[in-house]
């Protein structure tokens, strides 16, 4: 990711380079409290469901949530291959 953050602050220049910095460490914060915010409320609904138990319910809700997050990281995955120029 570190790369990538390096490659983002190139286009803003020199002037700007810390509040740049500071954004994209900003919104890496952000995105890691809402993933684990929704991977939790994945699980918790699933375990409110009350015709198995909650062992069980637990496991389920966390495949749905690796679920969710294997979804993202393949939307991301492709999000960054279509926007990252190649270098010849």
């Amino acid at each position: 990711m570190g790369c990538v953050m390096a490659s983002a602050l190139t286009v803003v220049g020199k002037a700007k380079q810390s509040q740049g910095n500071a954004i994209l460490n900003t919104l890496q914060q952000f995105a890691g409290a809402i993933g684990t915010s929704l991977v939790a409320m994945i699980v918790a609904a699933s375990q409110s469901h009350l015709h198995t138990t909650r062992r069980i319910s637990t496991a389920i809700g966390t495949q749905e949530a690796f679920g969710m997050l294997t979804i993202f990281c393949i939307i991301i995955w492709i999000s960054y291959y279509r926007s990252v120029k190649k270098i010849k």
